[in-house]
């Protein structure tokens, strides 16, 4: 029941076709989760980087809320904007123009083996802290160690799967991997934030501080004015400007981040030039709040564009752990009753378009293809997991007529449902033996979600099911 991928994002990518299958039997510049890299190991910059965009300036931003610490990577507290991607760098960085290739930053060659059960990673030996100390294999051990022991429940999970640390040289270290067969682990691995020994062997890591950390990354925290503002300044001898992965990127001197109670209290900012862009997730304010002078004269000019990477999903998503969504069957009549074309034009000014895939928007969609013979065979010991329907046609979400009526679709899930063995008596969908009402509760976070939960459930009522 997914609303799907809006039509006006503003943050995009494109997503390029995966190369060959190819072995890893020595170290390489970069590693990709199928097949071989796009980019070669001369590569000097990655597509979507202009390595002569100017230098200088302010980049003012806006974040909501508050912040009472400058530790993101545990769970106390409400950390400051940006830290994880300006002051702390992993051993590779991710590629936006691949689903899933990293290269080296902090290293400088990956090697693992065609089973993954290890990976082994490089170090360059003219990688730098802020402060000048050199970036070790210490480091990046004591960072596992830290993180795995006294980080955030997914550095706890996947760190844990390191089963041996291997030191083959000053330079070098290889994790080896528990034998779960979990091929995602070197890339993960490759994504590990790195903190440097020397500073958090003395202090005490898991707990909140509004001590500006020190890091490998291309800014400093210069000034916090705690819960308001977060000011980032450019590092004048930032050690990894002229890689590849770095080419056109970290352009402004300083970026700021001011901190606002709510989205409209943003949005006021916004127009009054108090920063300077904002990625609009408000449909609704997309097309309407925008007739202001600023719009008009120049001062803010808008822009839209569709995504190319994948979307992934905002729904109402069923609990299979609960009886009455164990069948199938169940689940797609009760699908037919969600009005998406009614609700993405009244709701949300036909923003939206129709989620029919996890990663609608990219090459990865399976919608309107059938599987390909390497996906059958992936799929072959799940005999009848995935319909033939969708196997062979991919899964296309039911259309509407769009009038609030939904009429055609609700006798259709009546009708399923009867298959099922559910019939409606005195206006209630119930178990045709023993009489229980199909009813269900609706979980929401937002008072958007909200809105979009209450106009689900009042269709519902439609075909006699309380949800």
């Amino acid at each position: 029941m997914g609303l799907g991928q809006k039509a006006t994002a503003f943050i995009s990518g494109t997503l390029i076709g995966l190369a060959s299958t190819a072995a890893f039997a020595e170290p390489q510049h970069g590693i990709s989760m199928h097949g071989a890299p796009l980019h070669g190991p001369d590569f000097e910059h990655f597509s979507y980087a202009n390595p002569n965009a100017p230098k200088g300036g302010d980049l003012k931003l806006a974040a909501i809320g508050s912040f009472d610490s400058l530790n993101p990577l545990i769970i106390k507290g409400a950390s400051g904007g940006g830290i994880r991607d300006y002051v702390f760098e992993s051993l590779m960085a991710r590629a936006y123009d691949e689903p899933f290739s990293l290269y080296g930053l902090l290293a400088e060659t990956v090697e693992t083996p065609d089973d993954r059960s290890w990976v082994e990673f490089r170090v360059r030996e003219e990688a730098r802290f802020s402060d000048g100390t050199p970036v070790t294999v210490d480091d990046v051990v004591f960072s596992l160690e830290t993180l795995r022991d006294k980080g955030r429940p997914n550095h706890k999970y996947y760190y844990s799967k390191v089963a041996e640390i291997v030191r083959p040289d000053p330079q070098t270290v290889r994790f080896v991997f528990a034998p779960d067969g979990d091929r995602e682990m070197p890339l993960i691995m490759g994504l590990m934030p790195i903190i440097p020994k020397h500073v958090y062997e003395t202090r005490a890591f898991d707990e909140t501080s509004l001590v500006p950390p020190i890091g490998s990354g291309p800014y400093v925290i210069s000034e916090v004015e705690p819960g308001a503002r977060l000011v980032y300044s450019r590092s004048p001898n930032y050690w990894g400007k002229d890689l590849p992965v770095n080419r056109g990127h970290y352009n402004f001197d300083r970026l700021i981040y001011d901190y606002f109670r709510d989205a409209n209290a943003s949005f006021e900012a916004f127009k009054a030039g108090l920063y300077d862009i904002r990625p609009e997730d408000d449909p609704t304010r997309w097309a309407t709040g925008f007739d202001i002078p600023a719009v008009r004269d120049g001062r803010i000019e808008l822009q839209s564009f569709t995504k190319a990477t994948p979307s992934g999903m905002r729904a109402l998503v069923y609990n299979t752990r609960r009886a009455v969504f164990a069948d199938p069957k169940v689940r797609a009549a009760l699908g037919l009753v969600f009005d998406f074309e009614w609700v993405n034009t009244n709701f949300y000014y036909s923003a939206y378009k129709r989620t029919q895939s996890f990663y609608d928007g990219s090459e990865l969609a399976s919608t309107g293809r059938s599987a390909s013979d390497a996906e059958r065979a992936l799929l072959a010991p799940y005999a009848g997991v995935v319909s033939d329907e969708i196997m062979t046609n991919g899964f296309t979400a039911p259309v509407s007529d769009g009038t609030a009526r939904n009429r055609q679709n609700r006798r259709a899930a009546i009708k399923a449902l009867e298959s099922t063995g559910w019939v409606i008596k005195d206006g209630v969908m119930v178990d045709a033996i023993s009489g229980q009402p199909l009813s269900f509760e609706i979980t929401v976070a937002t008072p958007e979600d909200q809105r979009l939960a209450l106009n689900y459930s009042d269709a519902l009522k439609g075909i006699g099911v309380e949800g």
